[in-house]
């Protein structure tokens, strides 16, 4: 048995020793196949393939640059914008003060005129009614004695 058994180790150990490429001729024919292709295919196919990948390489990098220098142009007009913006703000702001301040003088002219005008009427009203109330006095006195008679008599209850 241990015959059998050092034969099947003698047969795994020579199968594992048997090259899996064979140097011969042949390796001369694969050599210049190889060879071919490359002289071959590396005009028609590597050159314009790597040279796609640098245009695309070079392109994605030029637009990289280009988006950034055009978010640093956005960025500027953004400013500038909020700048004008909030000089416009203020000089509105100021506008409707002044406009404000111009209203509020012209409201207190018109009050100050109507002030005057009410005054003045006031007064002028005050002058007729003191003037009618010594005109009615004045007509009164002299029907003083004549209209207390005449009350006199009615409380009285002398016929008139």
């Amino acid at each position: 048995m241990v015959h059998t058994q050092l034969l099947q180790l003698h047969e795994t150990l020579a199968l594992v020793a048997v090259p899996v490429v064979d140097i011969d001729g042949t390796l001369f024919v694969q050599a210049g196949i190889f060879l071919a292709l490359v002289f071959i295919l590396n005009p028609l196919l590597f050159k314009p393939w790597l040279a796609t990948q640098a245009r695309r390489a070079e392109a994605i990098e030029g637009a990289s640059r280009k988006a950034v220098a055009l978010r640093e142009q956005a960025d500027v007009m953004v400013s500038d914008y909020d700048a004008k913006i909030t000089t416009a703000r203020e000089r509105a702001n100021d506008l409707r003060g002044e406009a404000r301040h111009a209203e509020d003088a012209k409201q207190a002219r018109t009050l100050a005129e109507a002030r005057t005008v009410a005054t003045a009427e006031g007064d002028a009203a005050r002058s007729r009614i003191t003037a009618q109330a010594d005109e009615a006095r004045a007509q009164l006195t002299g029907r003083v004695e004549e209209l207390a008679q005449s009350i006199a008599d009615k409380l009285l209850g002398k016929g008139a």
